[in-house]
């Protein structure tokens, strides 16, 4: 096997892509531009990492501003570190891509979320989307190319862009690729519910990448059965996580996210956050606070949360005016029919408890506004957390209450979750299915003895500060450069990197990324 010429992937920029960027633009009435920090898990986990790295950030445009920048044809430079660049991809292509492909087949694919007794039904508008999801992943690849002449390394970032690792391998055969998938990854029997040439597309569409990235093994797991299951020609090793196809070899790994406590904990002593937390002490009064923070989207399993709540308010009436049960759900994807459908029954479930128990103790309190603020001032207060998700790649908010809470909070959290790996020996696990084990986990939250709790609290901290961005990105630039090494019998078992130092030096890792700073 012939080794490519190209550097070490430590000594090599990066260029990262995701559909939703680190930052969005917005034009002002004199015509500049000017930054707001992107949402979601995705770039409160790794933005840190990735900017303190000098990397290139590629993404859709989503504002006027950000389709501004992307008719420059030049990248946009960011404080401290970084640059941002977009796409422009038209209207109606990017309405398959994203809202018909991406979240109302894939993500319901890979969270198990089909009501598989009638959906889906696959028809000439599955294709058609289909077609659009294809071309907007070859046009992320064309836009990635353009970078071709630094020889960057490219971290290609989530289920949207399942299909861009293959087609820049076209392009660049000697690319250094990664892919990694934030979400679940559905396994091999569930998988088929896809019609074939679509899931030999995807898999093939991943399998151009040199690393493929998981959140957990479980889903690692999966993606490898799922290879084996359905490519003939690519030869699978379940063991050392490898597949072999097309002459070359895929690593397939599991890289945990976690998190950068400073930003979090800065934001925590914001006077805003300040002012909300006085504000929610007002509310609750002497009650004890049971907090949830999730976007009201189909895979968090809130109404079992409030069954649950509702079963634990019917077994325990001694907690009736005693217990506060604080909702904060963002709207999510409210323009996709399930989603509207999915925030409604959430909501009405809310509203059948408060009317059941007030109107004098009214026990569920709801807010859908986007307000990260409020959201921290939460996590500082609250003595249960609960974190119940159907399926989850791995979850933040299981990591972040634990880090900011001021009050030994305890944490019920599903077996599903990807943090359970990580933290289910200092949480309350519970099936997220089981309505009476998480009414149970809820009593038992509530009424854990202080030793126990601070225990537990403890050990959640500690368990999410093993890791770092860092420790994620260096993992993965590690095996890049192992995975175009000459194979040597009886290689290294799955996962040993892992545990792996993170080989940085005065702040640096190899002699291409600083990656020092707050990390």
């Amino acid at each position: 096997m012939n080794v490519p010429r190209h550097p070490a992937a430590f000594e090599s920029p990066l260029v990262v892509v995701s559909n939703r960027g680190p930052v969005s633009f917005s034009v002002d009435e004199g015509g500049e531009l000017s930054a707001v920090r992107g949402s979601g898990g995705l770039v409160t986990a790794l933005a840190g990492a990735l900017f303190e790295s000098d990397a290139t950030w590629l993404a859709a445009a989503g504002t006027d501003g950000d389709r501004a920048v992307a008719a420059s044809g030049r990248p946009i430079d960011l404080a401290p570190a970084g640059r941002a660049s977009f796409i422009d991809v038209p209207e109606e292509r990017y309405l398959g891509y994203y809202n018909g492909v991406s979240n109302r087949i894939l993500w319901l694919l890979h969270h198990y979320l089909f009501d598989l007794s009638y959906l889906p039904t696959w028809n000439a508008e599955t294709r058609a989307i289909w077609d659009d999801y294809r071309e907007v992943n070859r046009q992320f690849a064309q836009a990635l190319d353009r970078e071709s002449d630094r020889q960057p390394v490219y971290l290609i970032q989530d289920y949207h862009l399942s299909l861009v690792p293959r087609f820049l391998r076209e392009l660049q055969p000697d690319a250094l690729i990664t892919h990694f998938t934030h979400t679940p990854f559905a396994g091999p029997a569930y998988l088929k519910v896809l019609p074939a040439p679509l899931l030999e597309e995807l898999l093939r569409g991943m399998l151009g990448a040199d690393v493929l990235g998981f959140q957990a093994e479980a889903w690692a797991e999966n993606f490898l059965l799922s290879v084996r299951d359905s490519l003939s020609d690519a030869r699978v090793d379940l063991r050392r996580r490898r597949v072999h196809v097309d002459g070359r070899t895929v690593l397939v790994r599991t890289y945990p996210v976690s998190l950068d406590p400073g930003p979090l904990r800065l934001t925590s002593r914001d006077p805003e956050v300040k002012r909300i937390r006085r504000e929610l002490t007002r509310w609750r009064g002497e009650a004890k606070l049971l907090l949830r923070v999730d976007r009201l989207e189909l895979s968090k399993n809130i109404p079992r949360g409030y069954m649950a709540f509702d079963s634990f308010l019917a077994d325990h009436p001694e907690w009736h005016g005693r217990v506060r049960f604080l909702s904060l759900l963002p709207r999510s994807r409210a323009e996709i029919p399930e989603y509207e459908t999915y925030a409604a029954r959430s909501l009405e479930a809310a509203d059948a408890i408060n009317a059941k128990y007030g109107p004098d103790w009214i026990p569920i309190e709801i807010r859908t506004e986007e307000n990260y603020h409020q959201a921290v001032a939460a996590y500082g207060m609250y003595d249960a957390l609960i974190v119940n998700p159907i399926f989850d790649g791995m979850n933040l908010v299981a990591m972040e209450g634990p880090l900011v809470n001021k009050r030994h909070g305890a944490v019920i959290l599903s077996h599903n979750a990807g943090a359970y790996a990580r933290l289910g020996r200092h949480a309350i696990g519970v099936n997220p299915f089981d309505v009476a084990e998480t009414a149970a986990a809820i009593h038992q939250a509530l009424e854990m003895p202080d030793d126990e709790r601070i225990r537990r609290a403890r050990g959640l901290t500690r368990a999410v500060l093993t890791s770092s961005p860092v420790r994620w990105l260096t993992a993965q630039l590690r095996d890049l450069d192992r995975a175009r090494a000459p194979e040597e019998p009886g290689g290294s078992e799955p996962g040993e990197h892992v545990e792996e130092p993170f080989g940085t030096v005065d702040g640096e890792v190899g002699h291409g990324h600083e990656i020092g700073g707050s990390f």
